[in-house]
């Protein structure tokens, strides 16, 4: 049963690399935006 959950997995990462890549980057970069905001707007320099 493991073994046929990683083939699946493997699959469909090595099927589609692109749109895979692409969500990866993309939820990056939102942990990284939010992560920004709340760095520097919840921060009070005075």
């Amino acid at each position: 049963m493991n073994y046929l959950m990683l083939s699946a997995l493997y699959d469909t990462v090595d099927k589609s690399v692109g749109p895979t890549l692409a969500a990866i980057f993309f939820l990056l970069m939102c942990i990284e935006l939010i992560y920004v905001m709340a760095k520097y707007l919840g921060s009070s320099d005075k």
